[in-house]
């Protein structure tokens, strides 16, 4: 049986009442200098692009977990605003609150790419001055993941949508997510994950190319 509890593996705890105060929001708006600066200084990250590569990638974990939630027929379904990032060590967890949980109902794998998925990535990518292409990599990667230790059936019929143009239409043109395949079924590029696009970390003083980095294998 599905508990809660399991979404901590994505990095989401689900509490009664959110005792954070930084929300996605304000990561967005407001605080968002405060945010990238913090992450700057913590992870010693050369400028604002690899800042925001590093935040967008722990924001995979979220949608990951929203699609995760999805695919046991369950949906959280709060506002932005009461998305509270949660520090732990030298890393961002989340915090959402349990009274906004609902059974999943048609629509919600469009609701989660439309108004948790492209609005952070249209924001950061504009402020960090980094590709779209490049975050939704980033959560891309966490997505993947998460479906191949998922084997309901809705995950299954979920993840076929995410593959397909018309539930990211007519705010985006066509699916993010199934050009990064490059023409792999999914099960291999779970079995060899390989990106399209590099993510940043590189950048950062103690890291080189992952080894599923473009540039790893270019060379």
């Amino acid at each position: 049986m599905f508990k809660l509890e399991e979404l901590k593996r994505y990095q989401v705890h689900v509490v009664d009442q959110a005792t954070e105060r930084i929300t996605i929001t304000d990561s967005m708006a407001e605080r968002h200098n405060v945010l990238i600066q913090t992450i700057m200084q913590k992870n010693g990250t050369p400028n604002q692009a690899v800042a925001t590569s590093i935040f967008m990638r722990r924001y995979g974990f979220f949608i990951a977990a929203l699609l995760y939630l999805r695919a046991h027929n369950k949906m959280w379904d709060g506002p932005l605003d009461k998305i509270f990032l949660f520090p732990i060590d030298d890393s961002l967890s989340f915090q959402v609150e349990a009274h906004y949980m609902r059974e999943a109902q048609e629509g919600d794998v469009a609701l989660i790419i439309k108004k948790y998925g492209k609005v952070v990535v249209d924001t950061m990518s504009e402020k960090g001055k980094i590709s779209k292409v490049t975050l939704w990599e980033n959560i891309w990667g966490y997505v993947l993941w998460m479906y191949s230790q998922t084997n309901t059936k809705q995950a299954t019929l979920d993840l076929d949508e995410l593959l397909k143009d018309r539930v990211w239409q007519p705010e985006m043109r066509k699916s993010m997510f199934a050009p990064f395949l490059r023409g792999r079924t999914v099960k291999e590029a779970q079995i060899e994950f390989k990106r399209v696009t590099c993510c940043l970390y590189k950048e950062l003083p103690t890291m080189d190319a992952c080894p599923y980095c473009p540039l790893h294998h270019s060379k």
